[in-house]
């Protein structure tokens, strides 16, 4: 035991590992007793106990400091909001002591629920466009957790077992010519803060690109004159194999004025206030839609920025291709995922439901019925 800066130590070690603690300003007898009872802790097994049953705010840091490492910034800064939230609440509860505890879970839900109900009519939504989406995320950040302290040994239950999460209405939502037209506009009306939207959006039309994919473009990945663009794999989101994406004739041009200009960056695109690559567009795409007139409401009718790729995807089906083609121009793996992001407008289908008038203009309207004959049969008395 020590003394250092005013506090006391337990420093030792105990079968092959090194202990330490501090037990604060207090006197050398005090100390002392802490001492004594954190060896009688570590030796009876007891102390490691209590290391296994972290406190929540414990668990979800470190959970977040793994975030940080595997997840993209946009997602990490998600899974920051979200922890916050829990915190607040199970904070300093055990691990062990939350994971059986369905009438805790159903209470922080409620919670929240009521919270996010009062913040969104404050906003003026009805009750109607109310949304508890947030919370999914939240429970979805904790079910990772647990999953994560489960496979460790360190949890029994998931806890996210007992509740039910929130249904997900996914509003089908491209973006339409005119929409495109009036953001376009609004860009080239609006000071140089917004300007890298037109290329961002242009390119994202045109490629399917993610917006992660476009933000992280190097000037390497180009080749204008085999005229592909080439993702590394290690940009992409558990991809084992580069992506290939076809230049169309719109792009090239764009393309071409970018790696031209003289920026000193390996990047494509580059805030002119930092002299690198975005990392974050979000707040200036909110902002342009504001100009807009667009700016819809968040999960009900807002212009998302993955909207662009839907948008790519769904003129590619329009445009005639078939499924395979269009998950092999998104770098689905499976094309089922490719099926979610297309979405035919209320047009197309009254376009596809004159294909069907095509195919049935020789069948006649009106078809005669067949005679019926009636059997009459006599009844005896």
């Amino acid at each position: 035991m020590f003394k250092l800066k005013g506090r006391w130590y337990s420093d030792f070690w105990y079968e092959g590992r090194r202990y330490k603690k501090s037990h604060g300003p207090v006197s050398k007898t005090i100390a002392s007793e802490k001492d004594r009872k954190f060896r009688t802790d570590v030796a009876s097994g007891e102390y490691q106990k209590k290391m296994d049953n972290l406190l929540f705010k414990e668990a979800i840091k470190e959970h977040l400091r793994k975030s940080k490492a595997e997840n993209a910034e946009s997602s990490y800064k998600r899974n920051i909001l979200s922890a916050g939230h829990l915190n607040g609440f199970f904070g300093n509860k055990r691990i062990r002591s939350i994971e059986n505890n369905e009438v805790l879970m159903r209470k922080y839900i409620n919670l929240r629920k009521e919270a996010i109900r009062e913040k969104q009519l404050k906003q003026g939504r009805d009750e109607s466009e109310i949304t508890y989406t947030s919370i999914n995320r939240e429970l979805a950040l904790m079910r990772s957790m647990y999953n994560v302290l489960i496979k460790a040994g360190k949890a029994r239950k998931n806890p996210i077992s007992l509740v039910t999460l929130f249904e997900e209405i996914q509003k089908e939502r491209v973006l339409s010519v005119f929409e495109v037209e009036k953001i376009l506009q609004e860009i080239e009306n609006a000071d140089v803060r917004y300007h890298h939207l037109k290329h961002i959006l242009v390119i994202g039309l045109n490629t399917a690109m993610r917006m992660g994919e476009i933000l992280n473009m190097k000037k390497s990945w180009i080749d204008l004159d085999q005229g592909i663009i080439t993702v590394p794999r290690g940009s992409q989101k558990r991809k084992k194999k580069d992506k290939k994406v076809p230049i169309n004739s719109r792009i090239k041009e764009v393309l071409t004025h970018l790696i031209k200009k003289k920026t000193g960056s390996e990047y494509l695109i580059i805030n002119p206030k930092t002299g690198t690559r975005f990392t974050a567009i979000q707040n200036s795409w909110n902002g342009i839609l504001k100009k807009a007139g667009l700016e819809g409401i968040p999960g009900v009718d807002k212009l998302r920025l993955h909207d662009v790729r839907h948008t790519a995807a769904t003129n590619l089906a329009r445009g005639g291709k078939d499924i395979k083609f269009i998950a092999q121009y998104l770098g689905h793996s499976d094309v089922r995922t490719s099926a979610r992001y297309i979405h035919y407008s209320d047009e197309d289908l009254k376009a596809g439901a004159e294909i069907l008038a095509g195919f049935s203009s020789e069948v006649p309207l009106k078809v005669p019925l067949p005679k019926l004959e009636v059997v009459r049969r006599s009844v005896s008395s």
